[in-house]
C-alpha cells in the first residue's frame, strides 16, 4: 500500500511541477522534462529527512545544512543538465525563479510534509494487509504479517523470524521490508525492524521479543520513545 502510494503521489508531483513550469519555460515537453529533473532532488531530500534526528542538537544542525545543499546542488545539476542537454540552453537563459533556492527549499518541504500527512492519514483509514508474499530461497511464501516477530538484516541477506520460530531468508533488503511494512512495525536499529505488538519487555535501550532482547540503536532511540508508549526517558 505505502509503496504503490509513495509512486502515485510522485508522479502526481511531477504533472504538478510540468504545469507550474509552463508559465516559466515555452511549451509543455520542455516543462515537463523539467519537472521529472525535480524529481531527483526532492527524492533525495525525502531519503536523507528519514535520518535527520536533533537528539544531538549539533549533529542535527549539521546534517540539516548538508542536507540543504546537497539536495539544492542536485536540483541545479538536474536543471542545468536537462536545459543545456536537451534544450541547448545556458543557465542565463532561463529564468531566475527556477533557480530560486528558497522556492525550491519551500517546494521540496511541502511536498515531503503533504506525503508524510496523506500517508498517515490512509495507514488509518486503510485496513493493514493480512498476508506479505516475498522469495525466500528461491520460492514464493506468503506469511501473516501479525506473525512476524522481527525483520533482521545480516551481511548479504535477511531474516524474517516467524512468531513460531520459523525462520525465512531474503534478499529483499531491510530498507525494503520497512517500507513495505505497516505501521505495526518500527526500526531499532540498521539491522533491525520489529514488530512492536509482540515486545515483552522494554527499557530505554533495549527491548525483549520471545527469546531475543535487541538493542535499540542511538539514531532510533528518540523515535522509538515517541511511538511506543510506557517506554522509559
Amino acid at each position: 500500500m505505502k509503496k504503490y502510494f509513495s509512486l502515485a503521489y510522485w508522479f502526481g508531483v511531477m504533472l504538478l511541477m510540468s504545469f507550474v513550469f509552463t508559465s516559466v519555460v515555452d511549451g509543455y515537453s520542455k516543462a515537463l522534462l523539467l519537472a521529472i529533473m525535480f524529481l531527483p532532488g526532492a527524492l533525495l531530500a525525502k531519503y536523507l529527512m528519514q535520518d535527520l534526528s536533533f537528539e544531538n542538537k549539533r549533529k542535527g544542525i549539521l546534517h540539516s545544512i548538508c542536507l540543504a545543499v546537497s539536495t539544492l546542488l542536485t536540483e541545479y545539476l538536474c536543471i542545468i543538465f536537462t536545459s543545456f542537454y536537451l534544450f541547448k540552453l545556458f543557465p542565463e537563459n532561463l529564468p531566475d525563479l527556477i533557480f530560486n533556492p528558497v522556492l525550491i527549499w519551500l517546494l521540496l518541504a511541502a511536498f515531503i510534509a503533504l506525503e508524510r500527512v496523506i500517508e498517515h492519514y490512509l495507514i488509518k483509514t486503510v485496513p493493514p494487509d493480512e498476508y506479505i508474499t516475498f522469495i525466500s530461497d528461491r520460492k514464493k511464501v506468503s506469511v501473516k504479517v501479525v506473525s512476524i516477530l522481527l525483520v533482521e538484516s545480516r551481511d548479504s541477506e535477511v531474516l524474517i523470524q516467524m512468531t513460531d520460530q520459523t525462520v525465512y531468508r531474503t534478499k529483499m533488503k531491510i530498507s525494503q521490508w520497512e517500507s513495505v511494512l505497516d505501521d505495526r512495525f518500527i526500526r531499532v536499529h540498521r539491522s533491525y525492524i520489529i514488530n512492536k505488538n509482540h515486545i515483552t519487555h522494554q527499557t530505554s535501550n533495549e527491548i525483549t521479543l520471545g527469546d531475543r532482547t535487541i538493542e535499540i540503536s542511538r539514531k532510533y532511540r528518540e523515535s522509538f520513545r515517541k511511538l511506543i508508549p510506557g517506554n522509559p526517558a
